[in-house]
């Protein structure tokens, strides 16, 4: 508990333990076990036609627009938490990879779970820092979000072999005018205040046949990470021979900068419908989000506290602006529906870091070597030390897509129905990398003297990436019985990628102010296939069996230093350790068989409903992460995996008004067939997938007078312990994460109180690679966010 803030924090929570108090002698009160109510059956649009979570035989959560906004969720990260079989890797906001049932992305440059806004696919290959980082879209005045698990290879192609997860706005409206407004004002532990404003006005017009609708989003999050700036000279040198950081904890301080991982989002969703027939409708729509922070939501492991340390003040801020425009067009003709989304999307993302710890640790070897003194200290003098200013790293990440998919969809009620598709997209990334040393005479920063190795360009790497795909889709469905039904589905695809990457410094494969340039093309065609069987054993229960396959493209590695300046020679002799004289130009595509089984049940009188299911995946070539010792990785097909597992979700109306949701989620992934360059030997497990996740719920709501509610929620998300890689594999422990909800809801209005990271726990979220090289002395471990309390504040008029 960070006791630097607290007073507020604790009556607030002497309040919710109070209305908890007061909602369990409602319940006493008010409990009927004879009760009628029924849980919601929510629609979704998982195989891409409409039905419910109930009725589509896949493993699937579904979460409604009303509950994100009772339950308070601004992120898809908090989200997430509650999800079975998701995992993640996040350094903050728009810097969150998505994994599911043991699909980890750590290498390759592919997400291996497909993000979708309504028919937009947002995640593509990069190789970039935050290359498989998805946005992180503001979730107000959503439709729903449904996440499927499981391979979703037929359906939505490549970067979807572990699921696939869809966020639907609301649409416009033509039948009526409808505003809604939130405010939320809270307080961080060891931050300060926060405040988000959200607004959605939907206007009909043209008689009922059109409407727009808009919606805007600010907010602002206070940081609760410290940036501390030690004294000139002062910052202590590695010990136990380069391996182990200084304690810089009890170095003297020249600057605290206070809660730098503050950030501000601004975001504007606008789209419009026309339906001048009742079988045609058009929408057009765009987004546009941008997220900016003064630093990213990572501590330095070696103290582990709310801190990072520098030798030098090098401010680290990050942005992300993401635009996208879309066209949706709708046909129903008799027999079938036609459907066109065509999208064009641009994202910038630019971060800044500060590389000196991480170059001065990685060239303390060889300025050893050449007499300077062990250990090295941070000297201002040359050529022992870094120098009397700090190397920069920055990192610029532009990437664009544009995308078309159309297909046509059998519609009404008879026992065969069918869905053909045709799916394209052109991808393109340009990743910028620099790690710039000031110096006069430098020709990349004028009139300050060239530090180490004759000049000031310590490491440049372009990195334009193109890859293009197409594939045709269609699924196959047939009603054998009335409770028998078997469904056939399959994806022809094919794509061309290239890289080129272009590198400079005396950190790079030239060791110099030269120039090198390598390039390598990838390329494959095949075919993913399903097969499901469900059976409705009567109409509150069915079960099914799926067999299904995913894959992912592959792709191209950054040169690997082995010459004799630099980091060659350190790079060179880790690569002979794993059995390499230089490394892979490319890396193969991946793929996995899933094969499931589940059943979806409705019980008393669907007042409970149980959905479960278990599987196992058989994950060939698998694209791997390689860190080597000195600090450079590359991406390999290393082992084959096998994993199994399954998922259970449980929701429940115990009495009148109050519901248990709680879901637990199992994951054994683990390698069958190791690599002696990866380190990996049969039973290793599978690197970001923790063996359990688990969410419980209490969520209570009784009427107070004819115009009021008490409206609360309790809940608690865990995950367990698991490891990652940065310069060698980490261990992260498990965490779990508790919030509380309670407060008033009108006709018109709501006003509720909340904290979240009620036992404001400092739970680690993921390891985080440097822009330069990773180092073995210290890691940046994403954390989440201290306890937060506040008051949210909602009106809406209209439908």
């Amino acid at each position: 508990m960070n006791p630097r803030r607290s007073t507020g924090p604790v009556l607030f929570l002497y309040f919710l333990t109070l209305s908890t108090a007061s909602v369990a002698v409602a319940v006493a009160q008010q409990a009927n076990p004879d009760s009628s109510t029924q849980l919601e059956d929510i629609v979704v649009t998982a195989t891409k036609r409409t039905s419910t979570v109930q009725d589509t035989p896949i493993s699937l959560t579904a979460v409604t627009g009303a509950e994100i906004q009772e339950r308070g969720l601004a992120d898809f990260t908090a989200l997430a938490q509650s999800v079975p079989g998701i995992s993640m890797r996040s350094s903050g906001p728009g810097q969150t990879e998505f994994e599911m049932r043991g699909m980890t992305s750590a290498g390759g440059n592919s997400s291996t779970v497909g993000f979708y806004l309504d028919d937009t696919p947002l995640t593509a290959p990069s190789a970039a820092q935050n290359g498989k980082v998805v946005i992180d879209p503001n979730l107000y005045d959503l439709s729903r979000v449904e996440v499927l698990r499981g391979p979703q290879g037929t359906l939505y192609g490549s970067g979807s072999m572990g699921g696939t997860i869809k966020v639907v706005p609301n649409a416009p409206n033509p039948e009526a005018f409808d505003v809604s407004a939130e405010t939320i004002f809270s307080d961080t532990d060891g931050g300060g205040f926060n405040h988000g404003e959200n607004g959605m006005v939907n206007l009909p017009f043209a008689g009922g046949t059109a409407a727009l609708r808009i919606v805007a989003s600010g907010s602002h999050d206070s940081g609760w990470i410290d940036r501390i700036v030690i004294s000139p000279g002062a910052f202590p040198a590695q010990t136990n021979g380069n391996a182990t950081r200084g304690d810089v904890a009890a170095a003297p301080v020249a600057a605290d900068y206070k809660g730098v991982n503050n950030d501000d989002l601004t975001s504007v969703r606008v789209s419009l419908l026309w339906k001048p027939t009742d079988r045609l409708s058009i929408t057009p729509s765009f987004f546009y989000q941008r997220i900016q922070q003064d630093g990213l939501s990572d501590i330095d492991s070696n103290p582990g506290t709310y801190t990072n340390y520098q030798p030098f003040n090098v401010p680290e801020p990050f942005s992300d602006r993401f635009d996208l425009a879309s066209f949706n067009f709708q046909y129903r003709f008799d027999a079938f529906d036609l459907t066109s989304t065509t999208s064009h999307w641009t994202r910038d993302e630019d971060l800044r870091q500060d590389g000196t710890e991480e170059v001065q640790w990685a060239l303390s070897p060889a300025l050893v070597g050449a007499g300077c003194p062990n250990p090295l200290p941070y000297l201002t003098t040359q050529p022992c030390g870094i120098g009397p200013n700090s190397p920069t790293s920055l990192e610029d990440d532009k990437s664009k897509q544009t995308s078309e998919e159309v297909r046509l969809t059998s519609t009404g009620d008879s026992a065969f129905k069918w869905l053909a598709g045709y799916f394209y997209s052109q991808f393109e990334s340009d990743w910028d990398l620099y790690v710039l040393f000031p110096g006069a005479a430098n020709t990349v920063v004028p009139g300050t003297n060239i530090p180490l190795f004759g000049t000031g360009n310590g490491f440049t790497q372009v990195q334009p990436t193109k890859i293009t795909q197409n594939a045709l889709f269609g699924e196959l469905s047939y009603e054998i019985t009335s409770q028998l039904k078997a469904t056939a589905g399959l994806r022809g695809y094919k794509y061309n990628s290239t890289v080129a990457t272009t590198v400079s410094g005396f950190l790079s494969s030239t060791g110099s102010a030269a120039s090198a340039t390598s390039a390598t093309g990838e390329k494959d065609k095949g075919v993913n296939p399903k097969f499901d069987l469900s059976y409705e054993i009567d109409k509150d229960l069915m079960v099914y069996a799926t067999i299904a396959k995913g894959f992912r493209p592959g792709g191209g590695n950054q040169p690997i230093p082995v010459g004799t300046q630099g980091l060659g020679p350190a790079c060179l002799a880790a690569l002979e350790a794993v059995g390499r004289t230089s490394a892979p130009a490319s890396f193969a595509p991946d793929d996995v068989w899933s094969y499931e089984v589940g059943e979806k049940a409705k019980v008393l009188n669907s007042r409970v409903t149980i959905n479960s299911a278990a599987y196992f995946e058989k994950w060939n070539g698998v694209q791997q992460n390689i860190p080597l010792s000195c600090g450079f990785p590359f991406t390999d097909n290393s082992g084959d995996a096998h994993i199994y597992g399954g998922e259970i979700e449980l929701n429940a109306i115990l009495v009148s008004g109050l519901v248990l949701s709680a879901n637990a989620g199992y994951t054994h992934a683990t390698f069958v067939i190791g690599s002696v360059e990866a380190g990996i030997t049969p039973g290793t497990p599978v690197q970001d997938v923790p063996d359990w996740t688990s969410s419980v719920a209490l969520n209570y709501r009784a009427g107070i007078t004819d115009g009021l509610t008490f409206v609360s929620r309790a809940e608690n998300n865990y995950v367990a312990g698991h490891t990652d890689a940065t310069f060698a594999i980490n261990h992260l422990p498990s965490y779990d994460l508790t919030n509380l909800r309670a407060g008033v809801e009108g006709e018109h209005w709501s006003t509720v109180l909340f904290a979240k990271n009620v036992f404001n726990k400092m739970a680690l979220l993921s390891n985080a690679s440097a822009i330069n090289v990773n180092a073995e002395t210290f890691n940046r471990v994403a954390v989440s966010q201290p306890l937060t309390w506040g008051i949210d504040l909602n009106y809406r008029f209209g439908k």
